[in-house]
């Protein structure tokens, strides 16, 4: 009995969480909190997947949009539909607001934003409804909101990897802090931690820019209250569908800086003002941790550890800026951080002292 209540609870909290982060606007304590939930127990981690599917589960109903643009022709079926509307009216009448209620309700559900977020060690799948393809890394955190438009998600914490569907007259946008990230068509990854960003291009053309809404210009909406229906079926990865229509942000008056990165380019930049020139990428496999392998290059050990402490349950810091400056090439399986701390510490001339706070990566000239 105290198994059923534990899993109605958890039941209960994972519905919660998709509703606080889908229909409200989730503050930084929010998702901090929802991410230490997620992250607590595999339990919860698959029953907010369970619910984000029934969520998803909604989208059927825009199915039937084409229907609209049929040309109603008085043979067949719809000879028979026609007969029967002049024929019993009322009837019509009824379904006819049942079904716009539907609707309505489809398109009020699908209005809202979509949160995804992964835990310690965790790689996850998204697909769009559009064709395009999201692998969010370790601790990690997306936002997906399409409009008729535009096609726009937000990465508001770690790594991502995007293969995007082409389409010209809806660009995918990725904001990142003040800078979006246009694209018609491509492969990139996006990294995003608390000292910038770093967009690398594997496969055809990104734009880099300053964001057209730095304010965050869309209005804010009305929480609704949603009940949603357990289902039995979930799955690992989710599909996105499109929202409803909403006016496309206009361009700025104000020239904004922009970057144009090729494949084989990356550009590094703080999450605002100048964007520098794009660099070429370093060897090796690009977003090789989609495979569980971590590989750097002549990579500075802050960055190492950054990407350390997605994969690491112990939190994992530096002592002084001049050892998290140190240059180093590494390649390690994402799931053997100890053996790649113990193989830098001695590549580095580096202490590697545990605490009960975590890991500290230090000078062995200072070691007691």
């Amino acid at each position: 009995m105290r198994t059923m209540d534990g899993e109605e609870d958890i039941k209960a909290a994972a519905r919660d969480w998709l509703l606080r982060l889908s229909l409200e606007s989730p503050t930084v304590d929010d998702r901090a909190q929802f991410d230490a939930w997620y992250a607590q127990d595999p339990r919860h981690a698959a029953a907010y997947r369970r619910f984000e599917s029934i969520w998803q589960d909604s989208a059927i109903l825009q199915d039937l949009e084409p229907l609209a643009s049929l040309e109603t022709r008085p043979a067949g079926c719809w000879l028979w539909l026609s007969v029967s509307i002049r024929t019993r009216p009322s009837v019509w009448a009824g379904a006819a607001g049942l079904a716009a209620s539907l609707g309505a309700i489809g398109l009020w559900l699908l209005m809202a934003p979509v949160y995804y977020a992964t835990g310690v060690a965790e790689v996850r799948a998204i697909h769009l409804s559009d064709g395009s393809e999201v692998t969010l890394g370790a601790r990690s955190a997306l936002d997906v909101a399409f409009r008729v438009h535009e096609r726009r998600v937000t990465l508001t914490s770690g790594v991502a990897f995007f293969s995007v569907a082409k389409n010209p007259s809806r660009p995918f946008i990725v904001t990142v802090g003040e800078r979006e990230v246009r694209v018609v068509g491509t492969k990139f990854e996006i990294r995003r931690d608390t000292a910038g960003m770093r967009v690398s291009v594997v496969e055809g053309t990104v734009e880099v820019m300053q964001r057209r809404d730095p304010a965050g210009a869309a209005a804010p909406q009305t929480p609704r209250v949603v009940r949603l229906k357990a289902q039995a079926n979930h799955t690992v990865s989710a599909t996105i569908t499109d929202q409803t229509p909403a006016l496309a942000p206009q361009p700025s008056s104000e020239a904004r800086e922009e970057r144009i990165l090729t494949a084989g380019q990356q550009v590094t930049a703080a999450l605002a003002g100048a964007i520098p020139d794009p660099q070429s990428m370093p060897r090796g496999e690009p977003a090789a941790w989609r495979q569980g392998r971590l590989v750097y290059v002549d990579a500075q050990l802050k960055e190492i550890v950054a990407d350390a402490n997605r994969y690491s349950r112990e939190p994992i810091t530096i002592a002084g800026e001049d050892v998290g400056n140190l240059r180093v090439s590494v390649t390690y399986p994402s799931d053997r951080i100890g053996e790649m701390l113990t193989a830098l510490s001695r590549s580095l001339s580096l202490d590697v002292e545990r605490r009960e706070s975590g890991i500290v990566l230090r000078p062995k000239e200072q070691s007691d």
